[in-house]
């Protein structure tokens, strides 16, 4: 086991994506996702309501968490760390997808930024042992 330490964007996009997984597979009940999403919901439902918050008012607050702040999770198993991958890669090919479809600058430049990033954590978590 090891800790595992993520920009807040990359826990909200991690998050945001075992969610989505779930609620496509009913729920998970009894899955290894499940599980792995219920030891990390405090933290996420806890930082889900301040990014709202901020959002609301005060967009320099808020761009901080989610660019310059780090979530830590603990205690992070080799079966959970494959998970991570596994998720971080279904928003990797979701990012791909909104990068081949879009002529805005600002999003393709925002959307590089995100796909080069999550590439380097899914090897890092990748090439991690224990």
């Amino acid at each position: 086991m090891a800790d595992v330490t993520l920009d807040v964007w990359q826990f909200v996009r991690l998050m945001v994506g075992m969610e989505e997984t779930l609620s496509s597979h009913g729920g998970g009940r009894g899955s290894a996702l499940k599980t792995l999403y219920d030891k990390w919901e405090d933290v996420w439902v806890d930082l889900d309501a301040k990014l709202v918050d901020l959002g609301k008012s005060d967009m320099d607050a808020f761009a901080n968490l989610m660019m310059e702040q780090e979530v830590v999770l603990e205690d992070v198993t080799a079966g959970e760390r494959a998970l991570m991958v596994q998720e971080l890669e279904k928003v990797l090919r979701q990012i791909k997808a909104r990068l081949a479809k879009t002529d805005d600058p600002g999003d393709v430049e925002d959307l590089s930024y995100e796909r080069d990033e999550l590439t380097l954590v899914i090897r890092s978590l990748s090439k991690q042992k224990g």
